[in-house]
């Protein structure tokens, strides 16, 4: 190890306002730039960052001519600890400006894209009826890419559709319901007349899938490959959701897709999609609420957690109970 590694200092016992010089830095890639967004001179900020890595010990960014910054690997590996000290103080901030000005604080949650939205509605309702003054913020993507902004304290907590990928063991994951993904088209495809499909018959057709979740195209190809079928061969790869609603009722393509996705437009009268009388391909999808295992959530987002988990609990609940 070397005389820098031995005498490093850890990242929590730095200064914000250095943590945020380092970020500036970081995310502009530039000295030049990061001191004009700060609103410092170049030399301030150099100097200010010297001495953050003579604090350290250790090297954050190598430098080039022009005042061209790239984080070396400590840099990268103090990005994430940066991102969520700088973050946390923000949560802190709006929650001692809410008291101050009378409200009841700030809630911000990741939504997963397969995750019930009706689970989500009834929840905020219910919260803004408990604390109308709170502040709600929802935002929605996919589970997996949402997780690395709870990392980076950007959200209290995610309401995750899915659950098929690694966790930090710093976070918890509570699962509250599953379901199976099914297939949908057109209202007036030429395979929604039918009673008894079978997998062959969905072959030639064209499909519609996330561009980034690979996993889902492979299920339908293992789907078609376990019956000795030819796997789809015309794809159309998207992550735009509304431009592949309007993709699905003006053409012959179909898609996979969690059933909580596509309940508004199975549920109008006369939908303008159709669900498939088929099984397979098919995906079980755990949804599940993903949390921080060791840092408290503030009063309002715990309230909101609980109500979701209320609301699944109801909308999951057998016939007569409660439902």
């Amino acid at each position: 190890m070397s005389v820098a590694a031995k005498r490093c200092t850890s990242p929590s016992t730095v200064e914000l306002r250095q943590l945020k010089r380092f970020l500036a830095v970081y995310d502009e890639g530039s000295l030049v730039l990061a001191a004009k967004s700060l609103g410092l001179t170049q030399q301030a900020l150099s100097a200010s960052l010297a001495n953050l890595e003579e604090e350290l010990g250790l090297r954050l960014f190598d430098r080039s001519p022009g005042g061209v910054t790239r984080a070396t690997d400590y840099g990268e590996t103090l990005v994430r600890h940066a991102r969520s000290q700088v973050a946390a103080d923000q949560r802190a901030l709006e929650e001692l400006r809410s008291v101050r000005e009378g409200h009841t604080g700030t809630v911000t949650v990741g939504i997963g894209e397969a995750f019930a939205g009706e689970i989500i509605v009834a929840a905020v309702t219910a919260m803004q009826a408990r604390r109308p003054a709170a502040r709600i913020n929802l935002i929605e993507g996919y589970s997996e890419q949402l997780r690395h902004r709870l990392y980076n304290g950007e959200f209290d907590f995610i309401a995750a559709g899915v659950s098929a990928f690694e966790l930090d063991t710093d976070y918890v994951r509570e699962q509250i319901y599953s379901s199976d993904d099914v297939i949908v088209c057109r209202q007036d495809h030429p395979l929604v007349s039918r009673r008894r499909l079978k997998l062959a018959d969905l072959q030639g057709y064209p499909w519609l899938v996330p561009y980034s979740r690979a996993g889902d195209l492979h299920a339908i190809v293992e789907a078609f490959v376990a019956e000795n079928l030819e796997p789809p061969t015309q794809l159309i790869g998207s992550d735009a959701y509304r431009i592949g609603m309007r993709l699905l009722r003006r053409s012959d393509l179909l898609m996979m897709v969690a059933p909580a996705l596509v309940a508004p437009e199975l549920a109008l009268d006369g939908p303008p999609l159709a669900r498939l009388k088929i099984d397979r391909p098919t995906i079980r999808r755990h949804a599940s609420l993903i949390y921080p295992r060791h840092r408290p959530l503030t009063p309002p987002a715990q309230q909101l957690l609980d109500e979701v988990r209320a609301q699944a609990a109801l909308a999951n609940a057998p016939p007569g109970r409660g439902k």
